[in-house]
């Protein structure tokens, strides 16, 4: 029996349009999880568990070095008393979805402008002050029928002027504009309240291992 969460297919999805927001290869599945090779310096590559625990114990039992991780929607609990001493297990997120994208114009103050634009198959949005700098950004894909946004982020001195809620508009907008209307993402604890404001609901935990360094 499964302990996920969430529909198995959905953190397929979101495994899927996680590689290719980054620009990486497609997940390969290897027994129950979905492996990708980020080879990136603080994380070598991860495996994703849309239907846990499956093989997760015995993946983990022939880990034995750090920057590989464990990721699944269960809870930080559940996932700790399948391995053994050693590992570090947390909560990085929330995993949420819409089924209501947005259709409005986003509002901002005077001084900001918007810029969007696809690259390949990533849809980013860039919000600039009167002096160029960066004041807010995001991004998402489309992907079985989702739209995955990704990486929202406002810059400090921007925060709480409705940035992060222009950027989820306009991201939210083109999704509906190509015929996208549910939204799926994984929240940050700061990011989650606006997230939720915006009528998302929060569907799990989404809870990473990894061996202590």
């Amino acid at each position: 029996m499964s302990d996920s969460l969430v529909a198995p297919a959905l953190i397929e999805t979101f495994a899927q349009g996680w590689a290719q927001l980054r620009g990486l290869p497609q997940p390969e599945r290897i027994g129950t999880a979905l492996k990708i090779e980020t080879g990136q310096p603080g994380e070598q590559r991860r495996y994703i568990f849309p239907e846990p625990p499956g093989d997760l114990a015995e993946r983990a039992a022939i880990i034995d070095q750090p920057l590989i991780l464990l990721k699944a929607a269960i809870d930080p609990g559940t996932m700790a008393a399948l391995l053994a001493p050693g590992w570090h297990v947390e909560q990085t997120g929330t995993t949420m979805t819409t089924d209501c994208l947005p259709v409005t114009e986003p509002v901002l103050s005077a001084g900001l402008t918007l810029d969007s634009a696809w690259q390949g198959p990533v849809f980013a949005v860039r919000i600039h002050d009167s002096n160029g700098s960066e004041a807010g950004r995001g991004r998402m894909t489309l992907i079985n029928g989702w739209a995955q946004h990704d990486s929202i982020a406002v810059a400090a001195p921007y925060q709480r002027r409705g940035l992060g809620t222009a950027v989820m508009m306009a991201l939210g907008r083109e999704a509906r504009a190509r015929g996208v209307d549910q939204g799926l993402l994984n929240a940050t604890v700061a990011g989650r309240a606006l997230y939720q404001q915006l009528g998302w609901i929060a569907r799990a935990p989404w809870t990473t291992a990894q061996i202590r360094a």
